[in-house]
């Protein structure tokens, strides 16, 4: 399992604490018929309240580290990413503090409140929601690729060729350097070492990290292994 796999997943229950957290202090605030009793509705805003401040923790812990192992290849969805979450965690702070230690502010509580939700729905789309709609993308991708009828007097750059703009050029520039949401990959069979992996490049390594990627990347363990040769030809040209 990649690391930003393992990620996402923490994510959804990030998420749905949050909107169990959002939903609980609607009802319990502006519904005067409940189903549930007041007592009950704060215990499971609590409850959600915790569990979202944790996994928020146990994100940050994971992202901290992807951003010290970019560095400055770190891309603009990425930056994004992470500007929203450290807002979402001062604001969070913030509110928490006011419901313990400064009750006199309690009335602006319910409104830092939707803040965090809605800064919550928003490193969530920029993150999982991302992961998840790139892996959905690749999948689906593969299947179309699957049905097509192979022309056999293409050779395997051109097919690679195709399969690069099939399943990579969302996510890379195969003309430049510069990051996308993932790395650029202009020159990538003249460099010493992979972006992000640090591992030499080699072509078992490229196919290593299509089958196993090192954080942000979907997988594409489908490939078939004429597949993986026609991307690595096609890659060296680059």
């Amino acid at each position: 399992m990649s690391l930003f796999l393992f990620k996402s997943m923490l994510a959804v229950v990030f998420f749905a604490a949050a909107v169990t957290a959002v939903i609980s202090m609607l009802t319990l605030m502006g519904r005067q018929e409940k189903k549930i009793s007041s007592k009950g509705l704060r215990q499971i805003h609590r409850a959600a309240g915790y569990t979202f401040f944790i996994f928020l923790i146990g994100i940050s812990i994971i992202c901290i580290h992807y951003v010290a192992k970019v560095g400055d290849a770190l891309s603009f969805r990425a930056f994004t990413h992470s500007v929203l979450a450290l807002a979402l965690f001062v604001i969070l702070v913030l509110k928490m503090s006011i419901v313990r230690f400064f009750k006199g502010f309690l009335k602006i509580a319910p409104q830092l409140g939707m803040m965090v939700f809605v800064l919550a729905f928003l490193v969530f789309s920029t993150s999982a929601g991302f992961f998840f709609l790139m892996t959905f993308s690749s999948v689906k991708s593969q299947e179309e690729t699957s049905m097509q009828t192979p022309v056999s007097e293409n050779g395997p750059i051109e097919r690679g060729t195709t399969l690069f703009q099939n399943k990579c050029m969302s996510c890379h520039y195969p003309d430049k350097e510069k990051n996308k949401s993932g790395p650029g990959l202009k020159n990538l069979f003249q460099k010493e070492k992979l972006p992000f992996s640090n591992k030499p490049v080699t072509e078992a390594n490229v196919l290593g990290q299509l089958q196993r990627p090192a954080l942000v990347m979907p997988s594409f363990p489908s490939l078939s292994e004429q597949e993986q040769a026609d991307l690595i030809a096609y890659l060296k040209t680059l």
